[in-house]
């Protein structure tokens, strides 16, 4: 596979092995068991209850309704102590919070009234925390330390274009085409809502094209970011017109869900290396004493100092504060209790029983407003990143990270003509690598010595520093030396 293949499917592979590796960890275990038996066993008992006829049907039925009254007060408990109590000893709130469960689910049987209200708001709560998960997951991949800089390997910060920014205006042209199509069915059908809506649409549309071509060459990574949390958000929109065309209603279906519970192993797996590096830390502390304050460390490149940015210092936006004071236990709570509430509504397109019949809005009613706020919602969150960015330093440090472009690489078309001349048995391969290791290593090496040996004082960090810049102009004299010479011969 390529380098750009491997960094997908090894990015991928990452947060399921990752968020696997924490969920079933010892300190995760039994919310992770609870929620699966939870959602499993509810569904099984629901749908059997409701599309079998038989002498026992009435009684599966009853435990249907019971347990998703149970899944329903699991859902608010773990929302509730996620938020609020997840970061003190689960000794303290535990029972508490198992009592809660125990309460709600007794309340929801005896007053089945109050089911719609809990699975409507915790319906709405996940598309709201899902599409901020979904710039978090673009944000995450084309700002990783490894996987990024793979992506823009020997791409040249001034070069200002917006990765795969073809696909990302032909996908716009697509939604323009369905903003367009809802915009006529408004006319002859009002709607106010969905006339709303595709004006929404149709401003995202603009945006994403004026990043595309005008903002894109002010920051490439941060654009290309929000480019593509454009691009994966967008697809409730194709969800929008289909139903819209069809004349059919709205309703959920599998996919969504998929798109749920992949979600929650993307969140753990984000606090995975976090978990450890804490763990690592607390273990460290009882055997030895951590001094409190941190040294500053300064790379050397070239005549400048550079204070090195660990990824921690990129993340001081002030909204990360919220999953921050939360913590990695709340945030999975959190998200698990929104799920089981999205869960619950999910069921009832699959049966007969509606919990929503006498709610002052149905299933339909209700995905058709979760659609149309997705759709409304993403063009103000392509609004609030860009005047964050225009507004805040965390934040430009958060959605722009740092990446390692290794910029000294030759242009694409340079290095396919070379390539192309060695294939043709003009050039030896083993010619361009050997130039390549001995220009980069005599320029590093010798940079190495000279910060190390002559003036002790430097930092190691500094000389490194130094010994990448120099291998990096080495590296660069060196394909100038090779290639030049054998353009001159040739023109001779």
């Amino acid at each position: 596979m390529s380098y750009v293949e491997r960094a997908f499917y090894q990015y991928v592979k990452n947060i399921f092995t990752s968020g696997f590796r924490v969920l079933f960890s010892k300190k995760y275990l039994f919310y992770t068991i609870a929620f699966c038996l939870i959602s499993v066993t509810s569904t099984v008992f629901y749908l059997i209850g409701s599309n079998i006829e038989s002498i026992s049907a009435d009684l599966l039925k009853d435990i249907g309704s019971i347990l998703i009254g149970v899944e329903l007060a699991f859902a608010v408990t773990y929302v509730f102590f996620g938020l609020f109590f997840s970061r003190y000893p689960a000794k303290y709130w535990g029972v508490p919070a198992f009592l809660t469960a125990a309460g709600v689910s007794v309340l929801v049987y005896f007053v089945p009234a109050i089911s719609p209200y809990i699975a409507a708001i915790g319906y709405l709560g996940w598309i709201l925390v899902s599409i901020f998960l979904t710039f978090s997951l673009s944000r995450n991949f084309w700002g990783n330390r490894i996987f990024g800089s793979v992506m823009f390997l020997g791409k040249k910060a001034d070069e200002g274009s917006v990765l795969f920014s073809s696909i990302v205006f032909i996908l716009s042209l697509v939604n323009l085409g369905m903003t367009g199509y809802l915009i006529y069915n408004v006319i002859i059908n009002f709607n106010l809502f969905l006339l709303i809506t595709s004006v929404f649409s149709l401003l995202a549309i603009i945006i994403v094209n004026i990043i595309v071509f005008k903002l894109g060459k002010k920051d490439d990574v941060f654009y290309t970011i929000l480019a593509f949390f454009y691009v994966i958000a967008s697809f409730t929109l194709w969800k929008l017109t289909f139903y819209t065309s069809a004349g059919s209603l709205p309703s959920d279906n599998i996919g969504s869900v998929l798109v749920a519970l992949f979600f929650i192993f993307y969140t753990v797996s984000n606090y995975a290396k976090k978990i450890k590096k804490i763990e690592k830390e607390t273990l460290q502390a009882e055997s030895e004493e951590i001094p409190k304050s941190k040294e500053k460390r300064v790379i050397e490149v070239g005549d400048i100092e550079i204070e090195r940015i660990d990824e921690e210092e990129e993340e001081k936006w002030a909204l990360l504060n919220i999953p921050r004071s939360i913590g990695p236990l709340g945030i999975l709570m959190t998200v698990m209790g929104l799920i089981l509430s999205y869960h619950v509504t999910y069921l009832q397109f699959l049966t007969g029983d509606d919990i929503f019949s006498e709610f002052f809005l149905s299933k339909n009613d209700l995905v058709g407003i979760k659609d149309k706020f997705s759709v409304i919602l993403l063009t103000c969150l392509l609004i609030f990143f860009l005047l964050n960015y225009l507004w805040s330093e965390d934040f430009r440090r958060y959605g722009s990270p740092t990446l390692y472009r290794f910029e000294f690489l030759p242009p694409y078309d340079e290095l396919v003509e070379r390539i192309e001349r060695v294939r043709k048995g003009e050039d030896s391969w083993k010619q361009y690598a050997n130039m390549l290791i001995k220009e980069g290593v005599k320029a590093g090496a010798k940079s190495t010595a000279k910060k190390v040996f002559v003036d002790p004082s430097k930092k190691v960090a500094g000389a490194i520093g130094g010994a990448y810049t120099k291998s990096k102009e080495g590296v660069t004299k060196g394909f100038n030396k090779v290639f030049k010479r054998k353009d001159k011969k040739k023109k001779r």
